[in-house]
């Protein structure tokens, strides 16, 4: 899932959290406060994961209860379910969230910068991080190792080496995307070739506008991404036979092969636009007064698009309280997920990880951390509360 929804090194543990967290420990019977940062798996730069080491996992059972800044109220997950998540790491390996069962991923040699995972059709497209050799924000450094890994298979594949991985238009197939070392990745051109999930070159490379790489292969050509860090240029759909563009978007939430979906302007209502584009239509998603998308996420089948969205004004630390919304592809009308009203320090990221319907979410409060699952129509949450090790790696759900 740059994802899965993107599109690192999450957790910053400071003093005085420890110290708030040895009193929770005492009068919570809980062991851990872990800070997540939120991100977006998808949104042009360069997302990397700090290095982090895998500790026992303790699954506590949480069934309905009441929210707040403890967490959110659910039905316990199934310890008899499927679920299981990739988590980050210099060893990546696979979890299951309400067993706390831990498996590392074979495949994937111990690298202590750790790996970043992209969600890609059928699985994962896992790459290693560059290591801190980057010299400056928009500067391209060494290839790194290109990985594909399917959905809850026991061990990874080799693809090649590439600066950028992208999902291609169908399920056996990435885009890895390359710069020359050192390059200003803002003014350069990258070179893009396509490769099977097995690493067999399909076609030609391709030479990519400068200034981009691709995000995402569609059925109409490769939607590219720009890659400045602060830069304000569009998404382009492009056709590498024409010598133009055949459209722009502003900022994308998510794209598959088949659809984007993207944000304009609040004017006076915030929006998110769904195209397909095989046949065009186009679905606008009208939010609430005062609410705006942050974030988005289509389910691995295309049905549904879940949409991280602000509400209301900021708290007294600066955080923004959001929901998440999920609606068909194809209607304009979004449901509430249920439960999940936090402020945008808990809420740590989201997807759809398994080749089902279901949307997970990660939640990380100050005496907990949650992982939740809903399907689309359900009353209640699944939830499973996890106690982690300090230099625990990241959860993986886009």
């Amino acid at each position: 899932m740059s994802d899965i929804l993107s599109q690192g090194g999450d957790r910053d543990p400071r003093p005085w959290r420890r110290w708030l967290a040895a009193i929770a420990v005492l009068a919570l019977a809980t062991v851990l406060i872990v800070e997540h940062f939120p991100r977006h798996p998808h949104d042009g730069t360069r997302l990397r994961s700090a290095p982090a080491s895998h500790r026992p996992v303790t699954v506590v059972p949480y069934g309905v209860g009441p929210s707040g800044p403890g967490g959110v109220s659910g039905l316990a997950m199934s310890r008899t379910g499927s679920l299981r998540l990739p988590v980050t790491g210099p060893q990546p390996a696979w979890l299951w969230p309400a067993t706390g069962r831990e498996q590392p991923i074979g495949g994937l040699p111990r690298y202590q910068p750790g790996y970043q995972f992209t969600r890609v059709p059928g699985g994962w497209a896992v790459q290693a991080n560059p290591g801190g050799h980057v010299r400056c924000g928009d500067c391209a450094g060494p290839r790194v190792p290109v990985y594909f890994l399917a959905d809850g298979a026991p061990s990874a594949t080799r693809v090649g080496e590439a600066d950028e991985v992208a999902p291609g238009a169908s399920a056996q197939a990435l885009w890895l995307t390359s710069f020359p070392a050192g390059s200003d990745t803002s003014t350069t051109a990258g070179t893009a070739q396509q490769v099977s999930i097995t690493g067999v070159p399909a076609g030609s490379p391709l030479r990519l506008p400068a200034g981009y790489v691709v995000y995402q292969a569609t059925d109409r050509g490769l939607l590219l991404a720009p890659t400045a860090q602060l830069g304000t240029s569009a998404y382009r759909l492009w056709n590498p036979a024409g010598p133009r563009a055949s459209r722009s978007f502003g900022r994308v939430m998510a794209a598959t092969a088949h659809q984007v979906a993207w944000a304009t302007r609040c004017d006076p209502r915030c929006r998110v636009q769904v195209l397909d584009l095989a046949t065009g239509q186009r679905t606008a998603i009208a939010l609430p007064a005062g609410n705006s998308a942050v974030n988005g996420a289509f389910s691995p089948d295309g049905k549904f698009l879940a949409l991280q969205v602000s509400y209301g004004s900021r708290s007294d630390d600066g955080a923004l309280a959001m929901e998440l919304d999920v609606a068909p592809a194809a209607s304009s009308r979004p449901a509430v997920v249920p439960g999940i009203q936090v402020s945008s320090d808990a809420l740590v990221s989201f997807g759809w990880p398994a080749r089902g319907d279901d949307l997970v979410t990660e939640l990380s409060f100050l005496t907990r951390v949650q992982v939740t699952s809903w399907h689309p129509g359900a009353h209640h949450l699944a939830v499973a509360v996890l106690n982690l090790g300090p230099r625990f790696g990241s959860l993986i759900l886009h």
